[in-house]
């Protein structure tokens, strides 16, 4: 039994060094593939862009929910009646019968449930949707086991937590949802990662354009994107390698091709 703990242990510990080559970051994905074991809710804190959605999936992917849906419900600038479609109760007729379906919690039935800019909400309304998760899950799986109810993961940008964390409406978070909390740091505290990020939006990039199968980048324009802040994170990231692969005609990467801004650098 010892023997198969330490051998999971050390292919876990290799898959993670795949993920990251900084030792915090490490940390966080350790912690994040343990956690995804429980069921428990889940805070990710940190700054708009940081990678926090990307924790969120590896969260979901390493649960027993991961044959489930994985669904992202943006909570910026939504409204009453977004709201309302989402989170509320709604009549169906189903075989002559009146049933009451939860869209959102439909969508998510076995799955995970990540509430992207949660923090982007006011108090009231982040106790809203919580009170009608809460609402739906139990009229919906009161009868079913706790698998079937999507776990929820809340995304938090860092200065607006740092804003309510001393306010009562953290508080009653807490109380609502008992969640494990999560800290992410910026691109720039771990930019020896950014090889590694710049090759999976490279994949991605690949997979989706048939055009752009080919694209690559060279080493000069690697150099340029390591020595650059990215004050916009992951997204910022994300787009001027988009805007590389676009501007060299899905070839090689150079330096000509980034924002001006990493031009410059």
């Amino acid at each position: 039994m010892a023997t198969t703990k330490l051998s999971q242990n050390k292919s876990l510990l290799h898959d993670i060094t795949k993920l990251s080559k900084n030792v915090l970051m490490q940390d966080i994905f350790y912690k994040a593939i343990h956690l995804a074991k429980s069921s428990s809710n889940v805070v990710l804190v940190g700054e708009i862009g940081s990678g926090k959605h990307r924790i969120a999936e590896i969260i979901h992917k390493n649960s027993q929910r991961s044959e489930g849906p994985f669904h992202t419900f943006s909570c910026l600038n939504i409204n009453e009646g977004i709201y309302k479609d989402a989170f509320w109760g709604q009549l169906h007729i189903e075989d002559n019968q009146l049933i009451l379906k939860y869209d959102l919690l439909d969508k998510t039935t076995g799955g995970t449930l990540y509430l992207d800019q949660f923090s982007e909400l006011s108090p009231s309304f982040m106790l809203k949707v919580l009170s009608s998760y809460q609402k739906g899950c139990k009229h919906i799986f009161r009868n079913e086991s706790d698998q079937k109810k999507p776990r929820l993961i809340l995304s938090l940008n860092q200065e607006l937590y740092h804003h309510f964390v001393h306010k009562s409406i953290w508080k009653k978070i807490l109380d609502k949802l008992n969640p494990v909390m999560l800290m992410v740091p910026p691109l720039r505290e771990h930019r020896e990662d950014i090889p590694l990020i710049i090759n999976y939006f490279l994949e991605e990039i690949r997979a989706k354009k048939e055009k752009y199968k080919h694209v690559e980048i060279s080493t000069h324009a690697l150099l340029a994107c390591f020595n650059y802040d990215w004050p916009g994170n992951f997204l910022q990231l994300k787009n001027a390698i988009l805007q590389g692969a676009i501007l060299s005609g899905g070839q090689i990467i150079k330096r000509k091709h980034l924002p001006f801004t990493l031009e410059l650098s």
